[in-house]
């Protein structure tokens, strides 16, 4: 995507390491990604586009779940489309492209999907436009993001307090917003999207996922903060990884998924 945001792929120096974490993730709880599509109307049959597809983990399992609807996935990365790439479906295609300059004629989809992308974008609105665009009238755009202030581990580490404030700091400074996921419903309605639908999905974990999370996120959030606070943002998350040896820990994540229709009257 054109314009900067918090989270750019390509210039990060571990990006093999950071590839193989971001898989990862990208596959935890799949077991409701279907049933989650159908609550907010996911069509039968038809086109769909799935913006920040990454390794193309859910782009696949579209695909595959919905034999008749036809997939583009994109995503700014070239080296993540490729390794998109080795798992090709049928009914998938995997494409480079910039979410602000989408190269896709108007009303070209019956719905449009994208998880973890809003946050990092500096200029959510005009995203939103772009994909509005290539809406057919009638169709919806669903979007799964976050909330940083909604994350807890108990019992929580001191440390983890400052760290997640300047975690969340840090991230606006480069553009994104860790807070857009209680913002997605007003920028829908702002939009002109009708028949808004939001969900506040509950994540509970315990020591297995508080591990993971140490392992694999928490340190890429550490470079949000200034070069000379990253030595406390390490002891931070050391913290969190002696937290998960602990019977007692605990895991909450409130997660939201928000979707709209763009209205038949609407053609642009």
């Amino acid at each position: 995507m054109s314009q900067t945001g918090s989270y750019q792929f390509e210039k990060l120096e571990s990006r093999h390491i950071e590839s193989e974490y971001l898989a990862e993730r990208a596959g935890l709880r799949l077991e409701g990604f279907v049933d989650l599509l159908k609550r907010h109307r996911f069509p039968e049959q038809g086109t769909v586009l799935e913006v920040g597809t990454g390794h193309g983990i859910r782009a696949r399992l579209i695909a595959d779940s919905f034999p008749r609807v036809e997939v583009t996935a994109i995503d700014r990365s070239p080296e993540l489309l490729a390794l998109a790439r080795h798992g090709r479906r049928r009914n998938l295609g995997f494409l480079e492209a910039d979410l602000y300059d989408l190269p896709f004629a108007d009303n070209s989809f019956d719905f449009v999907y994208a998880r973890l992308v809003f946050m990092h974008l500096s200029d959510p609105l005009r995203a939103l436009l772009s994909l509005k665009r290539v809406l057919r009238p009638g169709g919806r755009i669903l979007i799964e993001d976050a909330d940083r202030d909604c994350m807890f581990f108990e019992p929580r580490p001191v440390t983890f307090v400052a760290f997640w404030c300047q975690v969340q700091e840090g991230q606006r400074r480069l553009g994104g917003d860790p807070n857009v996921g209680r913002k997605l419903a007003p920028f829908l309605k702002q939009l002109g999207l009708s028949q808004i639908n939001v969900e506040v999905q509950n994540i509970l974990g315990g020591a297995e996922e508080i591990a993971m999370l140490a392992r694999t996120l928490m340190p890429s959030l550490n470079t949000y903060l200034e070069p000379e606070a990253r030595a406390s943002g390490e002891v931070a998350i050391a913290d969190l990884q002696a937290l998960a040896s602990d019977p007692r820990a605990t895991f909450y994540h409130f997660w939201f998924a928000v979707s709209g229709a763009k209205p038949d009257s609407t053609l642009g």
